[in-house]
This record gives structure tokens, C-alpha cells and sequence, in this order.
């Protein structure tokens, strides 16, 4: 049977005389290749801007032919083809002659770029009235002769009625038959009837998929409205749930009530985000260090210094009477000290207000320990699952490495699938990095919206001593017309369209450390992910690293590994 294209049809536009011609032409061999209702737009020089051919008929020997189908009792008179409708036997206009030669000629004009006249196939035009029979007495016009109008005979030969066409072409332009090899002939159904893919562009996943992340999101915010008639509570999610988004909305809820509010996080960054996005009077934002340099009234200790020191005062010499906050929302709960914990509880039962803790267990990598405060004095704990920030392919990555419920935590969003690229040198780590940096620009994401991101600190990373990435300046902070280069320490809690890992050793990560990080960079990726692993092992190595990941019998390469971290090599 002949190649149809569509494949499927099941639209012939209310034409009757369409459906019993494609019924016809189905019994063609399969040296045939036919499209059906074959749309183009034309050419200046062409009479029609736009035109459709009803069947384009193609044979690597033979040729082409573009046939127009009319049904219906057929006339011509005054100049003009008439249609008379069967059933209510109105009249119309038509020029079926003269829309196969504009297909025609389209078809010609696009072919003859690519093909010589001598190895151009043969191209040329027929009308087919399925409905009437023509017989050898009627008067054609001189546009029209017996060769090429097809009647009702032919649907029952409709190769032997093809094949009268063809040879009236053939003698008409002059022409022997231009036959086709193999390859030409592809090469004439690709022209006419390319196959193509345009993935989405990271910048458009993101784009497109806000309001939906924005709509899971308020599903989540019945947890909120839960929390109106409970004081205190513990929120735990893995990344990605709307924690943050939660934390803050809760914190304006008090605010709309009157209430004063302190949100206190721990990463300056996110506390920079929310001062940056997040003003209202009565909520006061601080982060573990930013509370102390308030409260101790002194900003000269060291980085390293202020926060033990101010959990000290905290505990033993600060005067609860003059605790200004009577309602606490703590975002990254994870990251305070029990000792913080304990009190800060302490203080809004004093004032009667509200304290909220948001977590995730998973995410302890500023400490060594996780605070016990939360299993042992949190008495309301609620749970939140569905990820709200990545893609379902970005989220599956994350719950592969931590073992997550992927019914529970990955979403309907869907989105470009995570990548992976190896390399052993710094040189190797730069080309990967400015490749990266190159593809999202051409993927229409901006500078602002795409991060690299170290699980190691900044001073410790391959990329250390990179000051640019294809001629574009490398930041460590966010800055205008920068790329931004960070650690996973220092970005937890922020989010961006597009991130790139790099610094993380195959040899070690089942370390539960090395997981935790992978597992806290990687959710910052809302549309597009990529991970650079250092091969710091050989390959005869990677068997004893598989074994350590999964108890699956699997291959020992990259392959392997990158299948048990939902990942796929970028080519």
C-alpha cells in the first residue's frame, strides 16, 4: 500500500469525492507516497499567496502529480468550471486546473533549488471528478485534455489512470523520465515533507510552568490555614515544597493581623532575597548573625566568632524582659542550634505568640548534627510532600539521590531532563562551565537567572581561580552582567532557572555529606539542571562506587551512574 502522509487521516473537509479518492489511492503499491490536503504558502511571483493541494502524488520513476479533487456534477461553460452540489444542486465556481498548476509550480520552484533540471523528477497536474464520467466527445477547454482529467473510472485503476497522466507530462515538457535513486528520492519527501524536534527553551520552561508552580503552591497553603487555630508547629518538606514561599506568607498573615513578627533564617543571601522582595513594617527579617549584631549592639566580631558567642549571651545573660518579637516564623529550622531553638520557643510562650519552625531534615549541611529540639519538643508537626519548585524530570534527580517517594514528591511539570559531563582538569571544568553559560543565553535565560554552584567552598573548587566565562565577568555575589558563582551552603534556600554543580568527586558520593549537598544544590534548579563530576577514579574504579549507590546488579561506568541519578550525558 502507498505511504500516506498524514498517517492518519481522518479529515477530508466534508469532501465526499476527497474520501473515496484517498479509498482509491490506498491501492497503490508501496512505491507510492502520497500527501494529503499538502499546504503551502507561495512565492511573489506566484499568483495565490497560499494554496493547498488535495493529493500530491509521488513515484521515484514517474514523478509528481498534484491532483485536485472535485465532486458533484461537473460543468464548463462562459469560461468556467462549474460544481453542482448533489444533494441541494446549488452551484459554484471552481478552478481545479488551475490549483494543481499552483501546487504545482511551488512544488517545482522548491525542488529545482536543490535539483538540477535533468535530475528535477517530472512534475505535473490532473483533476479528478470522482462523481461523473468523461467521455472522449466532451469539448475540454484548452487548458484541459483527456490525459489529465481523471473521472470515475479511475478509482477503480487509479495506477493505470495515474500512469496516463504521468505519460501526457512526459511528452508535453519534453521529458524522459528523470528516475530517482534511493537517496534522491528521500531527499525529494524531505524537502517536501520535513521531520523536525525544537525542544523547549529553558527560558520558556520557566516561564511557562510559573503559574503552575505558583498554583501547587497555594494548594499548600491549606497547611497554612490549618495553622490559624495552632500556635506552634514544625513544618517539614523536602526541597523544593514551598517552604520558604509558606514561611513568608505565614509571617504576612500575623503582619495583616497587627501582629509583630520576627523571620529569622540563617543563609545571607536568602536573608538579602527577602529584605530585597519582602517589606512590611511589622516583620522584621534577620538571619542567626544579623540578630546578634541587634541584640549584642556590635558588629565587630568575626563571621566565625558572632554566632557562638552570641548563643552564650543568649542563654546565660540576655533579659528575656526585653525581647521585642512576640511571634517567630524560622525559616531553615534545620540550621539553628538546639540552644537558639529552645529559647526563641521559650520567649513567644512568655508573650503568648506564635512560633512556626520550617525544615527539612535532609538539608543539615551547615552543622554536624541535626537539632534534637524539633523531634522532642515540637508537639504539632506537620508534612509537606508535593515539590513545588523543579520540573517532575529535575525532582526525580533530587528524590533519587535522598530515596524520596517519588509519588508523593514529584509533580506534573515537566520540563527538560537533568545532564551530567565529567572532566579531570580545571581546563576541562572552564570549557564545561562556559559551554553551560553559552547554551542558556542561546536558550534566551539571563545572566541573573543562571548560577554555578560548588558543593566545596569557592576558595576550594576547581573553578577558583576563573575570573571569566566567555568574556563574561565571574561574581561571587549576584551582580549585574555577572555570572554568579557560589556554594551550596551559601545559595541554600535561593532558587534559580538554570544551575550548574561542579566539584563533585565520583569516588565519593555515597558520603551521606557529599548527598546532602548534591541534594540541596540540585533543588535550586527550577527549569534546568546540570551536574560536573570530577572523575578523580579510573575506570576500572566506578564497579566499587556503583555497589556503594545501589544494590541493583549494574555495570561499572558512567552510564551506570549517571541511570541511577536520573541523568543523562549532554552531548
Amino acid at each position: 500500500m502507498a505511504k500516506f502522509y498524514p498517517t492518519v487521516i481522518d479529515n477530508f473537509h466534508g469532501s465526499d469525492g476527497e474520501k473515496v479518492v484517498y479509498k482509491a489511492l490506498k491501492q497503490l503499491n508501496d512505491d507510492y507516497t502520497v500527501f494529503h490536503s499538502y499546504r503551502w504558502l507561495g512565492e511573489k511571483r506566484q499568483q495565490r499567496s497560499e494554496g493547498e493541494g488535495d493529493f500530491i502524488v509521488i513515484h521515484p520513476r514517474k514523478g509528481i502529480l498534484s491532483i485536485e479533487v472535485k465532486a458533484g456534477g461537473i460543468s464548463y461553460r462562459d469560461g468556467q468550471w462549474i460544481q453542482t452540489n448533489r444533494r441541494t444542486q446549488s452551484e459554484k465556481v471552481i478552478d481545479p486546473l488551475g490549483q494543481a498548476a499552483e501546487s504545482q509550480y511551488r512544488i517545482y520552484g522548491v525542488l529545482r533549488k536543490r535539483f538540477s533540471y535533468a535530475k528535477c523528477p517530472l512534475i505535473g497536474r490532473a483533476a479528478w471528478f470522482p462523481s461523473v464520467l468523461v467521455s472522449d466527445k466532451v469539448p475540454l477547454p484548452l487548458e484541459a485534455v483527456p490525459d489529465i482529467i481523471l473521472d470515475q473510472t479511475g478509482l477503480a485503476n487509479p495506477e493505470k489512470a495515474l500512469d496516463t497522466a504521468y505519460a501526457y507530462w512526459q511528452r508535453n515538457l519534453g521529458r524522459r523520465k528523470a528516475e530517482l535513486n534511493s537517496t534522491e528520492y528521500k531527499e525529494v519527501l524531505r524537502i517536501l515533507m520535513p521531520s523536525f524536534h525544537l525542544a523547549e527553551t529553558v527560558s520558556s520552561c520557566g516561564r511557562d510552568t510559573e503559574e503552575a508552580y505558583i498554583q501547587l503552591t497555594n494548594q499548600q497553603f491549606s497547611v497554612l490555614r490549618f495553622l490559624r487555630e495552632q500556635p506552634t508547629a514544625a513544618i517539614h518538606g523536602p526541597a523544593g515544597t514551598g517552604k520558604t514561599v509558606m514561611a513568608v506568607e505565614k509571617a504576612k498573615m500575623l503582619a495583616d493581623e497587627g501582629k509583630k513578627v520576627l523571620y529569622l533564617c540563617f543563609n545571607e543571601f536568602l536573608l538579602a532575597h527577602l529584605r530585597r522582595h519582602y517589606d512590611n513594617p511589622l516583620i522584621t527579617f534577620h538571619n542567626v548573625r544579623s540578630l546578634a549584631e541587634e541584640i549584642l549592639d556590635d558588629n565587630s566580631l568575626a563571621i566565625n566568632e558572632v554566632i557562638p558567642f552570641f548563643e552564650a549571651f543568649f542563654e546565660h545573660e540576655f533579659d528575656d524582659d526585653t525581647w521585642q518579637y512576640p511571634n517567630i516564623v524560622i525559616d531553615e529550622g534545620q540550621d539553628l542550634s538546639d540552644t537558639l531553638l529552645n529559647h526563641l520557643s521559650y520567649l513567644t510562650e512568655l508573650q503568648d505568640g506564635c512560633f512556626y519552625i520550617f525544615y527539612d531534615r535532609n538539608q543539615y549541611i551547615m552543622r554536624k548534627d541535626k537539632p534534637e529540639w524539633i523531634d522532642k519538643h515540637a508537639e504539632c508537626r506537620l508534612v509537606l510532600y508535593r515539590n513545588c519548585r523543579n520540573t517532575a524530570e529535575i525532582a526525580s534527580a533530587i528524590g533519587r539521590i535522598m530515596n524520596l517517594k517519588k509519588e508523593y514528591y514529584v509533580n506534573q511539570i515537566h520540563g527538560i531532563q537533568p545532564q551530567a559531563a565529567f572532566y579531570r582538569n580545571e581546563a576541562e571544568a572552564k570549557a564545561i562551565a562556559e559551554a553551560f553559560v553559552s547554551r542558556m543565553l542561546a536558550q534566551g535565560v539571563s545572566l541573573e537567572d543562571m548560577v554555578i554552584l560548588t558543593v566545596h567552598s569557592v576558595p576550594n573548587s576547581i573553578l577558583h581561580s576563573v575570573a571569566t566565562l566567555g568574556n563574561i565577568p565571574v561574581s561571587y555575589k549576584p551582580q549585574a552582567g555577572h555570572i554568579w558563582f557560589t556554594s551550596v551552603r551559601k545559595f541554600k534556600g535561593l532558587e534559580g532557572q538554570a544551575i550548574l554543580l561542579i566539584d563533585a568527586e565520583v569516588s565519593k558520593l555515597a558520603d551521606p555529606l557529599i548527598k546532602r549537598l548534591l541534594y540541596v544544590g540540585c533543588s535550586r534548579a527550577k527549569a534546568y539542571l546540570q551536574l560536573a563530576f570530577f572523575e578523580d577514579i579510573s575506570k576500572s574504579e566506578y564497579g566499587a562506587v556503583i555497589k556503594t549507590l545501589t544494590d541493583e546488579p549494574m555495570k561499572g561506568n558512567q552510564k551506570s551512574l549517571l541511570e541511577i541519578l536520573g541523568l543523562e550525558r549532554i552531548v
